[in-house]
């Protein structure tokens, strides 16, 4: 059951609670009472804990600039307005607030027989909500599988590196992850499982429609239950298959439990089409004050390009376990203001040569600072996104509780030669 903070003018708690009743048919609904309160207790919450639901106020503050507002202090799960007609422009400014989701009152179904919070079986489910995304992204969010980007502003980072084990762990975790290799030219994604099965993406080329086992042959095999799609088999090619990124994205989206992408270290147009379907950007840097300038970089084209400010994170690969994560690296920066941080701590040069042996799979184990790291990032993202597999694992993760005994990477390593 999950919590939801409703604030409305009382006239329209009802219509707001059955707007609510379309998308968690067994929510847990808890009333503020002013726009003032709604942000107090926002903020007070663990982060991602409430979801929040805005309709007409009569507190003097409009209904879209208090569902912004939150939006903007980062700490909700997701930001729903409820308008009745809601309009083109107000979808649009929606969008750009980074307010997650619009309900149109008037398009609402009729009156239900049952509360919206008992819970029975045939009562309205997540899958049936006639809400509109406040983006155009053009995906249906809650008919689809979360879609994780991963990208930054320079190369060497460690994108393939968390994109390829973060896919494994996902895999352990009993999910059916397939990761895209965006990086259309030069992409090695499935180097690090240590396949060699082709997946050229400019094949696509030519067609009006990417159909579903057009997306299959394309699937590569990489690891126990891992799927890989791209890049393209020649350089030269990569523009050919760049029309075709979002279409790809949304069908994997249908296909698979998990949609993790992988990107070129600049925003070529795939990447820009991946980026704005997004459900989490998650910019990669390295350690230390350096890393900003490239943050700042990609974080602003994103907002530049319409991503809301509550889907970017911030992630810092190689990070030193023995010291404390720098809040301060993102908020004077466009985009990273309400961004949430994660680490991925070093495995040294025992990573490196994992993946070169082919041996992302291995790499995920837990027990691993490294590894477990990993999974504490993505069990995080999902729990964010409310897709968490209920696994015991996955449950340990998203706590962040990393492995009491860390184990060395280095008989992995050994075993790889």
């Amino acid at each position: 059951m999950s919590e939801w903070m409703l604030c409305c003018a009382e006239k329209s708690r009802g219509t707001v609670a059955r707007a609510l009743s379309t998308i968690d048919a067994d929510a847990r609904v808890l009333v503020a009472v002013g726009s003032d309160d709604l942000r107090v207790r926002v903020a007070r919450s663990a982060p991602g804990q409430l979801g929040v639901v805005v309709g007409p106020t009569s507190d003097g503050v409009s209904d879209i600039n208090l569902a912004a507002a939150v939006a903007n202090d980062g700490n909700a799960r997701c930001v729903v307005l409820v308008q009745e007609r809601a309009s083109g422009s107000v979808r649009s400014r929606a969008a750009r607030a980074g307010i997650d989701l619009v309900i149109d009152a008037s398009e609402l179904p009729p009156e239900p027989e049952r509360g919206h919070n008992d819970g029975a079986d045939g009562g309205p489910s997540l899958r049936d909500a006639p809400w509109t995304p406040a983006s155009a992204a053009g995906r249906d969010a809650l008919s689809a599988a979360p879609v994780l980007v991963v990208c930054s502003g320079r190369g060497g980072v460690g994108k393939t590196t968390f994109s390829a084990v973060a896919s494994c762990v996902a895999a352990r975790w009993g999910m059916r992850p397939c990761l895209i290799d965006l990086d259309l030219s030069c992409g090695n994604a499935k180097n690090c499982f240590g396949s060699s099965g082709r997946s050229d993406l400019s094949s696509l080329w030519g067609t009006t429609e990417v159909a579903p086992e057009m997306l299959r042959r394309l699937c590569v095999p990489a690891a126990p239950g891992v799927s890989v799609v791209g890049p393209c088999d020649r350089p030269e090619t990569a523009e050919l298959a760049a029309p075709y990124a979002s279409a790809v994205i949304e069908l994997a989206a249908r296909e698979f439990d998990l949609v993790i992408v992988d990107t070129s270290t600049t925003f070529t147009d795939a990447v820009a089409q991946a980026v704005q379907l997004a459900d989490r950007l998650v910019i990669v840097s390295g350690p230390g004050s350096g890393a900003v300038s490239s943050l700042a970089r990609m974080s602003g084209l994103a907002i530049r390009l319409g991503v809301a400010r509550t889907k970017v994170a911030r992630l810092e690969n190689r990070a030193d376990a023995r010291s404390k994560i720098d809040y301060s690296l993102g908020r004077a920066e466009v985009g990273l203001e309400a961004a949430r941080a994660y680490r991925v701590f070093d495995g040294g040069r025992e990573v490196a040569d994992l993946l070169a042996a082919g041996q992302a799979y291995d790499l995920s184990e837990p027990g691993y600072l490294f590894s477990d790291s990993v999974g504490t990032t993505l069990a995080q993202l999902l729990a964010e996104l409310g897709c968490l597999p209920e696994c015991e694992e996955a449950q340990i993760a998203a706590e962040g509780e990393a492995a009491r005994r860390p184990r060395s990477l280095f008989g992995l390593r050994r075993a790889a030669r």
